[in-house]
This record gives structure tokens, sequence and C-alpha cells, in this order.
């Protein structure tokens, strides 16, 4: 041996064994000890103990930590205890649970190792199982030591790439979303701009948008929604008159009976929220909601003429929490009726213009209704809440 060589040579010859063991051997030179190398775990799987520790030996020399294993049983509970590992490399016939096995049952509980899988049979079905199952490369006996080497680099560098692609997988989908958050809150900010603008306009419906969702999402918890469904609804009583944006200052205030002509204009705002919504995806979701809270359960509401069921539930909710702000909010054409009158005429219209399924759950919610405290409701009103039910002072 030359000592000023890098390389030690090495050359062995394994006994004949039955089946996959076949004849092996190893010539190769090592290269010395590097530092990357040391800090990969090797595990090596095999029931022939001779060829566990020539294999051990070699990749020790090249700086791998290597441990030993004769079986897959004894190999899954070595990574149950002392785990993780870098590398597994494992014969595929071994007594007890086949390499092929191991290899799926290491993936599930090791999905970050590179496996590789040594045998003496080059059958392509089962190198393509083996890959099927996880394994980075496959390797044939009697395999030159180098190529072993290479192999197991080849693998690591393989698993870290797959590392890497997840790393910038998870990072680009969190980027995207926080882009998405910063867009959709821009959306938010400007439909409420609208919204503001929209009360600017039309004296008579500020605060109306707040006390539909606050009478709304009471009816939905009395009917037990919640989760997405609770939040939606939500959303769309907040944004379910934004199409009168679109409808002229002198209609939404006009004192008198509005002509034909006027009427129209109005009964086209759901409409006109659609469309205003429509091109923001963070909007979507809500549009049915919004676009049918006048159709009436009896099939003669706008814009879609819809009966009972066909109403999305969303719609028939706002439809009632809609109908009776309305009523008890003074408007430019009237003054408010009185809580008691309105509630009456909502139990009049039980089945023809509200649905009489959501009827009850209105007027069961009415007494647990939690009031913020900038929401002005309907004089009246507060005085069929129990005082237990009510805010707390400071």
């Amino acid at each position: 041996m030359n000592p000023s060589s890098k390389y030690f040579d090495f050359s062995v010859k394994f006994s004949n064994f039955d089946g996959d063991k076949g004849t092996m051997g190893f010539s190769t030179g090592t290269p010395a000890v590097t530092e990357d190398a040391a800090k990969v775990r090797v595990l090596v799987v095999d029931d022939e103990e001779f060829l566990r520790s020539i294999v051990r030996e070699r990749l020790e020399i090249a700086g791998y930590s290597v441990e030993e294993a004769s079986n897959g049983n004894e190999a899954l509970a070595m990574l149950q205890s002392g785990g993780p590992y870098s590398v597994l490399l494992t014969d595929i016939r071994m007594p007890g649970m086949d390499g092929i096995t191991l290899l799926r049952e290491w993936g599930k509980k090791s999905p970050g190792s590179a496996g590789i899988v040594m045998s003496a049979n080059a059958e392509l079905d089962t190198a393509v199982h083996a890959l099927k199952m996880g394994a980075c490369d496959y390797i044939t006996k009697p395999f030159n030591f180098d190529v072993l080497l290479i192999t197991i680099e080849n693998a690591l560098r393989k698993k870290d790439l797959e590392r890497q692609l997840d790393d910038y997988r998870t990072n680009l989908e969190n980027k995207v979303k926080e882009q998405t958050d910063v867009i959709n809150s821009m959306y938010v900010r400007s439909i409420d701009a609208m919204i503001k603008a929209l009360e600017a306009k039309d004296f008579y419906t500020r605060g109306h948008s707040q006390r539909v969702t606050l009478y709304s999402v009471a009816i939905a918890e009395e009917l037990g929604e919640k989760g997405q469904e609770l939040e939606d609804l939500y959303r769309a009583s907040v944004l379910h008159d934004l199409g009168k944006i679109g409808v002229r200052e002198a209609v939404l205030n006009k004192p008198g009976k509005l002509t034909e002509e006027e009427f129209a204009d109005i009964i086209c705002h759901p409409e006109t929220a659609v469309r205003i919504l429509e091109p923001i995806p963070f909007f979507r979701p809500l549009l049915p909601a919004i676009l049918h809270h006048h159709e009436r359960f009896d099939g003669k509401g706008y814009p879609s003429r819809l009966v009972g069921k066909n109403i999305p539930l969303a719609s028939r909710i706002m439809t009632i929490a809609d109908t009776f702000d309305a009523m008890t909010s003074t408007r430019a054409y009237r003054k408010a009726l009185p809580v008691a009158d309105a509630i009456a005429e909502i139990r009049r219209c039980s089945g023809t213009q509200f649905d009489p399924d959501i009827v009850p759950a209105f007027l069961a919610c009415q007494s647990k209704i939690v009031i913020p405290d900038d929401v002005s409701l309907p004089d009246g009103f507060e005085e069929a809440i129990p005082a237990s039910c009510r805010p707390k002072a400071g």
C-alpha cells in the first residue's frame, strides 16, 4: 500500500449463498473521511452478518456513521428508538420482513430518509417495485464500492432537493396567502368605503347594515348555523345593500311614492351589488345570498322569483332581518313602526313572504341578541331583551 495515496486498496470476495445473496464482491479505493459524511447516519439491513460488517467498515472509512440491523423488524425498532437515519441501505430478500415491505413501513415513519435497495436479482419489476415503495435507487450485487458511495451521495442529493422543493413550495404557498390576504384586505377597505359613501347618500340607511347583520347572525345561531356558513352570512349581511350605491340620491331620499322607473332602479340593487363584487374572488361565495335577499317564500320576490327552499338559506334569513329593520326604521316616506307592530307583521307574513321555519327562530332569538355599543336599535326593541342579555356597562 502506498502511504501517500488518499485511497486504500481493498478487495474481498464473498462465499456463494443461495438465492438473493449470490456472489458479491467489492473492489474500490475508499475516500478519506469527509466532513459532510460524518453527519450522515446510515442503517445497513441484511440478514448476512459478514456482508453487513464489510459494508459498515467501508462506509465508516468514508466517514459515515453506520449501524446494522439483521432484518426489517429490527430495523423498524431501531428507527423507533434511535432514529432518524439519513440513509436506509437494505437487502431485498430477508426472513421475517423483506426489503420491499421494510421500505413501505419505513417510508410511513421516516419519509425524509433516502432508501437504497441492494439485491443480486437485477430484475426490472423488482427495481420498479422498490422505487414505488420510496427507494431513491437500486444497486445490484456484486457492486463496486465506489458505485455504492456514488449511489448514496446521489440519493442524499435527491432527498435534499426534495426537501428544498418542499420548502420552496411551502414558502411560495405562504407568500401567495400573504399577498392574497393583503389584496383581500384592500378589497374589503374599498368596499367598506363604498358602504360609507352609500350611508352618506342616504341618511335613513345609516346603521341599517349593522342591524341587519346583528339580526341575521342571531337568527342563524338560533337555527344552529356555525363555522364558514355563519361567517359567510355575516359578510353577506354587511354587504347586502351595496348595490344601492348605483341608485340616485333623489330616489333613495324621495319622501313620496316612487314612479315605476324609480322603483325599477331600486329593485336592481341586488344585481348591482353582484356586479360590483363578482370580479373579486374573495366575495364570490357571498353572491347568491346577496342576489336573492329580496326573494319571497311564495315566489313573488325579485330578481329571480325563486320559491321556498330554492332561495338560499342565508337569503331567507336576511330577508326577515332586512324587512324587520326597514319597518322599525324611520324612512323618508314614513315613520318607524313600533317594534310590536313589526313583529306582528313578520308573524302575519310567515309562509308567504317569509320561510315559516325561520320566523320562529327570529322570534326566539330577539331576547338573546347582544347589543354592541356602536349599534343603535329601534325604539322599543331593548325593552324585550332581559337585563341579563344586555351588555354590561364599563
